[in-house]
């Protein structure tokens, strides 16, 4: 009777600044070649759990699932091995990667590169077979509208500074809660001091740092807040702003082909989930404040 071993493993992405698809790869000094991470099934695992557990094992990448790819199957001695593969984006919280027991050196390169680098045909069809472009633009953007902040208009200072009032600080860390186990890669905040203190305990909840950008700033260029947005496409990121951003942007999503599940809201402490796939904005979903 032939024995057939369950495994799973990641074909691990990322982009550079410029959009470029960058693969992980893996060199294993028992065997002298370079592939693909992936490891055999413990008991009571899932795949995805055993994809993620030995890509972070071997790598120091923990990653997210993005999409199940496919199962490869070949022999090995007398037996059978079945790899069901996942695509994978790296999270904040990855670890610089130290040699062990399987793993003595990893490299992110092209996808060209990867194909030349691998030395079996197995993994090399993973990298060349399938259009990691439109994969690395899949994912959930979501668009937060800052916690509560007082009225504006007894503020007597610079608005760029008014900061979050205690409902707004419980509401922050009630969005950092629901969103630690998100998958998050990136957050980008509003310039302004209450979208700062929106998402800062969310990026120390999961390791990582808050960007800021002006085009998420109030009264935006909407082009350039679009522009961030394509950037950003097919990373799990937050991007923390104000109505009239979130409006806009919304609407020129909907340009786009974006459906909305709801009517349009956007109070404080609200996200609107944007739902991306290969590039292609597809429905949004609005996550009412948290009650606090």
């Amino acid at each position: 009777m032939t024995k057939t071993i369950q495994a799973a493993g990641g074909l691990v992405i990322r982009t550079t600044p410029k959009n470029r698809v960058r693969v992980l790869v893996e060199h294993r000094p028992r065997y002298d070649d370079w592939s693909l991470p992936k490891g055999k099934v413990d008991k009571g695992e899932t795949f995805e759990e055993t994809a993620v557990r030995e890509v972070f094992e071997e790598t120091g990448q923990h990653c997210r699932i993005v999409v199940p790819l496919e199962t490869t199957r070949y022999r090995i001695g007398k037996g059978i091995k079945e790899v069901d593969w996942f695509v994978m984006r790296p999270l904040p919280d990855s670890r610089r990667f130290k040699k062990n027991s399987e793993v003595d050196e990893v490299k992110w390169v092209s996808r060209k590169r990867a194909v030349e680098m691998l030395d079996y045909e197995r993994d090399r069809h993973l990298v060349k077979d399938f259009d990691l472009k439109k994969l690395s633009q899949t994912g959930t953007l979501r668009l937060l509208r800052h916690a509560a902040a007082g009225d504006r208009t007894k503020w007597k200072g610079n608005d760029l500074e008014r900061p979050l009032t205690k409902k707004g600080k419980r509401q922050s860390q009630a969005i950092a809660e629901r969103l630690a186990s998100a998958g998050i890669e990136r957050i980008i905040s509003s310039p302004y001091e209450r979208c700062i203190q929106t998402v800062k305990p969310l990026a120390k909840a999961i390791g990582a740092k808050v960007e800021t950008h002006e085009a998420l700033a109030e009264d935006p260029d909407i082009d350039a807040t679009y522009d961030l947005i394509h950037d950003v496409v097919g990373a799990n990121a937050v991007l923390c702003s104000h109505g009239d951003v979130i409006a806009a942007a919304i609407n020129r999503l909907m340009w786009l082909g974006l459906t909305l599940n709801s009517r349009f809201y956007c109070s404080t402490g609200s996200i609107w989930e944007v739902g991306v796939e290969n590039g292609k904005y597809t429905t949004a979903s609005y996550v009412k404040p948290p009650k606090v």
